[in-house]
C-alpha cells in the first residue's frame, strides 16, 4: 500500500542546532547503506524502491510472559512497512519473529538510523504474519520524510516462472537483494506438532524460489518496480534428533500479501472487533471468520483411487488446472463448530455448490459470509468413505489478540488453551480453562511434579472450568497449605497430586492486557503479605 494519506512536517526550527542535526541526519538517509554512491547505484531498481520500507525487529519476551508455547525468548527479523502517515505506522512480520502479543519490540529503520520501541496490535490466527505499531512522531521531522510505506501488490497471484526480486537487511541494517525464479507458487506445509504445542502454520500455500539467502534471511518479494508480493518469512518445526530428543529447526517461505492486504483495508477502514488504543487513538480492529479445520492436499489421481467419481474429478480440474488436487480433512480444532460434524480424511468437495480446490477457497467463503446473512454457516459437500454428503458446518470468529490473560500459581503459568492445543483435539470434559503452558524450576509446581502440557480441572475437590473459577478457589488457599489437584494431560490421563503452596517466594499473581489502555497490568492475587485481591 502507498503512503497517501501521509503528511510531510517541513516546518523545521530555524536555530542552528536543530539546522545541524537535520542536515546530518539528512546525509545519514543517504549513506545509509554505509557503502556510499557506489552501492547505491549497483542497486537494483526495486532494492531502492523497497529500502526505505524495511525494519529490522529485535524482540524479547519477559520470562513471566512466555505464553502460548512459545520456544525462546529473543527473536529477530526484518519486517516491511505497509502503512505510514503523520499518526501510525504498521509493519508486517512474521510470527516466528514476533510470536506473542506480550512481547518488548524495538524497530531498526533503514531509511533513518534512529530505534523506537513497537507495539503488537495483530496477530493472525492463522496466517504466519502479525502487525506491530509505531508512533510515527517518534521518528523525528526527518525520520518521518524518510521512511515510506510498501505499496501491495496481491494480485495477480504469483506464477511459476515469475521472476521476484529478494530483498532484506543484513545485521547492519544494509539492503541485500537478488533477482530469483519462483519455482511453486502453492506449496503446501506440513509442519507437525512440536514436543509443548505451540503456533504451527496450516492451512497455507507459500512460495518457493530456486535461490535465496538461507534460513536465517527474511525480508520481502518484489516486482522489478519494488511493489510487494510476498513476505518472505520465516517459519519454525521440530526434528527429531534420535529417539528421544528434539531439536529447532527453521526455514524460509514466501507467504503471499493477499490476507495482509486484507488485514490492513480493515483495520484503516475501521473493523468489526473491540477497539484497541494505538498511539493515543481507539481503532476497531478486524475480526477474523475461519473453518477451524486443518486441511491437507491430497492429487486427484490418488482421489481417484479412493472413490472420487470421474464427474467430480472432471469439475474439480474445470475449477483449478494448475494444482490438480482435492482438499481433506486432517483434523477439527477441539471446541469448534466444525468438531463432530467433519471427520478425518473427508474430501472436502464444494461449498454452498461451488467447488473449492485451495485454501484460499476456504477463507474467500468465510470472508463472504460477514458480507451476507448466512448466521455462519457453510453449506458443504464431502466424500466421506465412498459417500457424498451435503452438511451445514459452523464457523468461528477469531481476534488478533493472541492470549490476554495468564496466572502464575505456585511457579506455574496457566491460561485458556491456545489454538495450538486445541488443534490436538482433545479438551477434558470437566473443564478446559485453566492449561498449564510453562512451570518454573525451584517453585512448588517443580519439586511436587506439576507440569506443563496438562489441565488443572479441580483444586481441593472444587471445578475449576475456567479462569475465573481457578482464582476463586486459588485465592482462598493459605501459605504453606497442602494443596490437592487434579489434573489430565493432553493425552487425556488423569493425575492426582499434592503439593505445599509458597506464598513468600511464588505469590500468585495474573496478568492482564487491558485494550483501553493498550498495556499489560500485574496484579497480585495472594500473598504472604497480601492476602486478599
Amino acid at each position: 500500500m502507498s503512503s497517501d494519506g501521509f503528511v510531510t512536517d517541513c516546518s523545521l526550527n530555524t536555530t542552528v542546532e536543530v539546522m545541524l542535526e537535520d542536515t546530518i541526519a539528512k546525509e545519514n538517509v543517504l549513506l545509509r547503506d554505509g557503502q556510499g554512491a557506489a552501492a547505491v547505484a549497483n542497486a537494483s531498481i526495486a532494492e531502492r524502491v523497497i529500502e526505505p520500507t524495511l525494519v529490522m525487529f529485535e524482540v524479547h519476551v519477559p520470562p513471566s510472559c512466555m505464553l502460548d508455547g512459545v520456544h525462546s525468548q529473543h527473536f529477530s527479523g526484518t519486517g516491511v512497512i505497509i502503512y505510514h502517515s503523520h499518526s501510525m505506522g504498521l509493519v508486517a512480520v512474521d510470527k516466528n519473529t514476533v510470536a506473542v502479543s506480550a512481547s518488548d519490540v524495538m524497530l531498526s529503520f533503514a531509511a533513518y538510523p534512529i530505534e523506537i520501541p513497537g507495539e503488537v496490535v495483530f496477530l493472525h490466527p492463522v496466517h504466519n504474519f502479525a502487525l506491530v505499531a509505531y508512533d510515527s512522531s517518534a521518528l523525528g521531522p526527518v525520520g518521518v520524510s524518510a521512511v515510506q510505506a510498501a505499496e501491495l501488490l496481491p494480485d495477480p497471484a504469483l506464477r511459476r516462472g515469475d521472476s521476484v526480486y529478494l530483498v532484506g537487511l543484513n545485521r547492519s541494517l544494509q539492503a541485500t537483494s537478488r533477482k530469483s525464479v519462483v519455482t511453486n507458487p502453492c506449496a503446501t506445509l506440513n509442519i507437525g506438532s512440536a514436543d509443548c504445542p505451540r503456533y504451527r502454520a496450516t492451512n497455507m500455500e507459500v512460495v518457493e524460489l530456486d535461490t535465496d539467502f538461507g534460513s536465517a534471511f527474511s525480508g520481502v518479494l518484489t516486482d522489478e518496480h519494488g511493489r510487494v508480493r510476498a513476505i518472505w518469512a520465516s517459519f519454525s518445526t521440530q526434528l527429531k534428533v534420535g529417539s528421544n530428543t528434539s531439536e529447532d529447526h527453521h526455514f524460509v517461505r514466501g507467504i503471499p500479501v493477499y490476507a495482509i492486504s486484507q488485514v490492513l483495508h480493515n483495520i484503516i477502514s475501521g473493523g468489526n472487533g473491540w477497539h484497541l488504543l494505538i498511539n493515543g487513538v481507539k481503532r476497531p480492529m478486524p475480526l477474523i471468520r475461519i473453518l477451524e479445520v486443518e486441511l491437507y492436499r491430497t492429487l486427484l489421481s490418488k482421489a481417484r483411487s479412493f472413490g472420487l467419481s470421474d464427474d467430480w474429478i472432471q469439475a474439480l480440474i474445470k475449477k483449478d488446472p494448475v494444482r490438480r488436487q482435492v482438499l481433506r480433512v486432517k483434523g477439527c480444532l477441539a471446541g469448534s463448530k466444525a468438531e463432530n460434524l467433519l471427520e478425518q480424511g473427508d474430501m472436502v468437495l464444494a461449498v454452498n455448490k461451488e467447488p473449492v480446490t485451495c485454501f484460499r477457497d476456504i477463507e474467500n467463503v468465510c470472508h463472504a459470509l460477514d458480507i451476507g446473512e448466512s448466521g455462519g454457516e457453510l453449506n458443504m459437500t464431502i466424500f466421506r468413505q465412498g459417500r457424498e454428503l451435503d452438511l451445514v458446518v459452523g464457523t468461528d470468529v477469531r481476534d488478533g489478540n493472541g492470549t490476554t490473560r495468564v496466572i502464575n500459581w505456585c511457579g506455574c503459568i496457566v491460561q485458556d488453551p491456545h489454538p495450538a492445543v486445541r488443534a490436538l483435539g482433545f479438551l477434558p470434559e470437566e473443564g478446559h480453562g485453566v492449561y498449564v503452558a510453562r512451570w518454573c524450576r525451584g517453585s512448588p509446581v517443580h519439586r511436587y511434579g506439576l507440569y506443563a502440557l496438562q489441565w488443572i480441572v479441580e483444586v481441593n475437590g472444587k471445578p475449576t472450568p475456567d479462569l475465573d473459577a481457578f482464582v476463586n478457589v486459588t485465592k482462598e488457599l493459605e501459605h504453606g497449605e497442602f494443596v490437592r489437584v487434579r489434573t489430565i494431560h493432553l493425552n487425556s490421563k488423569p493425575r492426582v497430586l499434592t503439593l505445599k503452596q509458597d506464598l513468600h517466594y511464588w505469590p500468585t499473581w495474573e496478568l492482564r492486557f487491558d485494550p483501553e489502555t493498550a498495556t499489560w497490568h500485574r496484579q497480585t492475587i495472594k500473598a504472604l503479605d497480601c492476602q486478599n485481591l
